[in-house]
């Protein structure tokens, strides 16, 4: 099968030839359909988070297809079935694993970064609860749910408790993840949501995706924001970019006992002491989502379906797809098609 690799000390990715697994006891060959591409997968390859990386590996996370093959001690999963595949691939018998969190596994592996994961033309699933059917739902449309649509749906829950008829809630960065946490919040609150980000295209689909208010970055938007509050600030502000002005906006806009999710991944740092936050504000991040979380979006997306846009390639052009994902040129996901031999890029 054809792979895309990361080498040792590699800054782009190799295409390769590497032998097609073979799916053992649980286990579950996925033929990729599709395979998002996230900010995520860019720091990897500019050196970050070495630590949690396992080189030579095939990255790719966000990854849905069809089953290939199974295992003998598969039932229940048909051949041919289209599935959304679980980031975290837990371990399932430890205390995290057992109450639901499988992402948090510390014996457990992430596709793409310690196992080999969907940037090929097939993945190795090692069981079959990691796989969630799609239903009439088609695996190249399904690509975001297991990362986009799954971080998302989990930060909004996150927030969810902290919110009522007519509070307030800003996503901070409408890009993929966030279109979804806007599109979550309009389908499971009364809130007022409140987009914002530097592109305004970003704030077209945010507008699309259900915010009340579009706000583009500028010196005065903490002011902004709090205008459309009334001055009480935000219940809650979910962060999906994550770099130092983010945060600092968010601790601007928090208001009294809010929360500030944060999943973005820019390396950004929030000051943090008694009178730096309003009173009671409480700090959380969000590692992904549970394996029922991502049911639950694929549930939502039966009868709530938001539709994304997507930009295809082929493997064979993954680095220009990155190329492109890098330079901000992207609306809505970035999905390379392992399956698709042609070199082509469609939107």
């Amino acid at each position: 099968m054809r792979a895309a690799r990361l080498f040792p000390n590699a800054t782009t990715l190799e295409v390769i030839d590497l032998t097609t697994p073979v799916p053992t006891n649980d286990s579950v060959r996925v033929a990729v359909m599709g395979a998002g591409i996230c900010h995520s997968d860019l720091h990897v390859l500019d050196g970050q988070f070495e630590h949690l990386v396992r080189r030579p590996v095939t990255p790719g996370h966000e990854i849905a297809g069809v089953v290939d093959a199974v295992g003998p001690d598969v039932q229940g999963l048909d051949i041919g079935t289209p599935v959304a595949v679980m980031v975290g691939w837990g371990c399932g018998r430890c205390q995290w694993c057992l109450t639901g969190y499988e992402q948090l596994c510390p014996q457990g592996l992430e596709a793409g970064s310690t196992a080999d994961g969907g940037f090929a033309e097939y993945v190795l699933v090692p069981h079959a609860r990691h796989v969630v059917p799609l239903g009439n739902i088609s695996a190249v449309e399904g690509t975001p749910f297991g990362c986009a649509a799954l971080c998302a749906y989990a930060a909004v829950q996150r927030v969810l408790p902290w919110l009522t008829a007519g509070s307030a809630v800003t996503v901070v960065g409408a890009g993929g993840l966030g279109q979804y946490a806007l599109h979550y919040l309009r389908s499971l609150s009364d809130a007022i949501v409140i987009a914002v980000d530097q592109r305004p295209s970003a704030l077209t689909r945010a507008a699309e995706a259900g915010a009340h208010h579009c706000v583009l970055s500028h010196e005065q938007v903490a002011a902004e924001i709090l205008d459309y509050t009334a001055g009480e600030g935000c219940r809650a502000v979910i962060d999906f970019v994550g770099s130092d002005q983010t945060l600092a906006l968010a601790a601007q806009i928090t208001g009294t006992r809010g929360v500030i999710a944060l999943l973005g991944l820019s390396g950004g740092h929030l000051s943090y002491g008694f009178e730096s936050l309003a009173p009671e504000v409480t700090l959380t991040t969000v590692v992904a989502g549970t394996l029922s979380d991502l049911h639950e979006v694929v549930r939502l997306a039966q009868t709530h379906r938001l539709t994304m846009p997507l930009t295809t390639y082929s493997l064979e052009d993954i680095n220009h797809a990155i190329d492109d994902l890098r330079s901000g040129t992207i609306s809505g996901r970035a999905v390379v098609l392992p399956q698709l031999a042609a070199r082509t890029v469609t939107s």
